[in-house]
């Protein structure tokens, strides 16, 4: 049934809730012309009252079908008001009285002009009912003997009790429909409104908070700046933060492993200070916090805090692969003499003196960090960087590299494979055979570990080698797809003992094979993966203990 009266009355899509709401006043105004026209002949009243009633039908079905398949709302309104206002007076009139149904057809247009205006022309189209509808009932009742047509008093009251019945049962049914598209629009205004109202508070948030971090932001920090400017509070504290290194893991590991310390660093801010302190990101790594109603020994009872909250955090991370670092400064204010905005520069600058401090060991500290990191992250708990470098001394020498240049190559094979740093866990101890998404992202780890190097002096003269150590002799091999000779020297000697010590050094997933059946291997794979003048120079080798 609802998908006929649908149908009747148009998709909501294509018609507006008033559009609507006309074509159920027009439908229902039909059905009450025609009604009111067959109970009037089944009474054998006057035929002229019956075809008014039937031309009434007549005039709304013309006027729906504008309304409906025109789609023509405007004219529509104005025409059925027009032939409503003419209606009433001419069906007196022409009847030669007041017909039993006339008073209440009155009752209900005033109820269409309700629905389908608004605003003073409501209250006069209304208005104007009333004092029509009185009028004929006060004929009615001053002259009951006027209505022309009824043969008995019954006949007559029969008429006025039908009409009465048509007119409540017509309005019923028409306020009911009526109502529930108001009550189904008024839901989805709340819908509108409660959507509405969640957007707001979503800007809201945003636009005082970090998107990444969930931290207030620089706007609100500043707000909370200005707003202090007017007022003096007793015992303010301003810290001011800096992650150390994070263009280095940016530009090495990615902005992703960046955005992870980021947000690393604001879970250990977040776990340094209490409620009554404001958290915010100033900048790209930089954070300020003002803490309230807190003395000078406080605040340094804070700044260690930070310190001992980093390296309990770093020991539970496993989103991060550069341990989190900051430099940190602070100054305080019993609330009289300074104003934040003064203690926050003077917190910059205490941070900048401690970042500079730092800053003279940066380099050495980079190779420091990388050196444990691998220790941590490798197989072998970091022994294999260390055997390489015994296994390559005897077989560089061997290969052509001159004595003075072994330390180099020995550095490489120390950290060769330091890009791994920024490969996760999951993949670099996962025992079975790896995906094609995961083949790829472990082979980035040449790529990661080039530009960590660049980023230090020390690992500089090394960095082209770490990028194509895992090129192959046939060209197979990866980032570059390098073969022959193009490969360096130094790459090649690498590969083939990295290769020879992963062979015969146990893993968690696998035992050891032993000297010969790792010697067979890389003959094997002699011409493919690995030069082959220096596989035999490697597999004849003395004195550098292979097996």
């Amino acid at each position: 049934m609802g998908v006929e009266w649908h149908k009747l009355i148009g998709d909501e899509a294509q018609f507006s809730i008033e559009h609507r709401l006309l074509n159920i006043v027009l439908i229902f105004g039909f059905i009450i012309a025609v009604w009111s026209g067959v109970t009037n002949y089944l009474l054998d009243l006057d035929s002229l009252l019956v075809l008014t009633c039937l031309i009434g039908g007549v005039i709304m079905a013309g006027l729906y079908y504008l309304s409906f398949v025109r789609r023509k709302y405007a004219v529509t309104v104005f025409l059925l008001i027009s032939a409503v206002f003419i209606i009433t007076p001419v069906s007196w009139i022409l009847n030669g009285g007041v017909s039993g149904s006339i008073p209440f057809y009155i009752i209900l247009f005033s109820s269409v002009a309700a629905n389908v205006f608004s605003g003073y022309k409501r209250i006069v189209v209304i208005a104007y009912f009333i004092i029509i509808s009185g009028v004929l009932l006060f004929f009615e009742y001053k002259h009951p003997f006027i209505i022309v047509g009824y043969s008995s008093n019954v006949e007559r009251y029969i008429d006025i009790f039908i009409g009465l019945a048509t007119i409540l049962i017509a309005n019923t049914v028409v306020f009911v429909i009526i109502l529930k598209h108001y009550n189904k629009e008024h839901e989805r205004a709340k819908k509108y409104l409660a959507q509405s109202q969640a957007a707001q508070e979503s800007l809201l948030y945003f636009s005082y908070h970090d998107a990444l971090t969930g931290l207030y932001n620089r706007t609100y920090f500043e707000k909370e700046v200005t707003d202090f400017g007017h007022q003096r509070e007793s015992g303010i504290g301003v810290f001011a933060v800096d992650i150390d290194r994070l263009k280095f893991i940016n530009d090495t590991l990615g902005h992703e492993q960046g955005d992870a310390t980021l947000v690393h660093a604001a879970k250990v801010l977040q776990a340094s200070f209490g409620e009554n302190s404001t958290i915010a990101r100033i900048g790209g790594d930089e954070f300020a916090i003002i803490v309230r109603g807190v003395t000078r020994n406080g605040m340094e009872a804070m700044y260690k805090r930070i310190h001992d909250t980093i390296q309990i955090e770093n020991k539970k991370s496993v989103e991060i692969a550069i341990p989190l670092e900051m430099s940190i400064g602070y100054a305080y204010s019993i609330g009289i003499d300074k104003s934040k905005r003064d203690l926050l520069r003077e917190a910059d600058n205490k941070m900048y003196r401690e970042k500079l401090y730092r800053k003279a060991g940066t380099e050495g500290s980079i190779i420091h960090t990388v050196k444990n990191m691998l220790s941590a992250r490798d197989y072998d708990t970091g022994v294999h960087g260390d055997r390489l470098q015994n296994l390559i001394a005897s077989f560089a020498i061997a290969a052509g590299i001159p004595g003075s240049a072994i330390a180099d190559i020995q550095l490489f094979a120390e950290f060769h494979d330091v890009g791994k740093i920024g490969i996760p866990d999951r993949i670099l101890h996962k025992s079975g055979p790896l995906s094609q998404e995961e083949r790829e992202q472990i082979q980035r780890h040449c790529e990661i570990g080039y530009r960590i190097a660049q980023a230090s002096s020390d690992l500089l003269p090394i960095a082209d080698w770490i990028l194509k150590h895992h090129e192959w002799w046939n060209g197979e091999g990866y980032p570059l797809g390098i073969k022959g000779e193009t490969i360096p020297l130094e790459c090649r000697i690498v590969a083939i003992a990295d290769a020879y010590d992963a062979m015969v050094s146990d893993r968690p997933y696998r035992k050891g094979i032993s000297h010969e059946a790792a010697s067979e291997e890389l003959k094997r794979c002699t011409g493919t993966q690995f030069d082959p003048a220096l596989v035999r120079i490697f597999t004849m080798i003395k004195g550098c203990n292979l097996s």
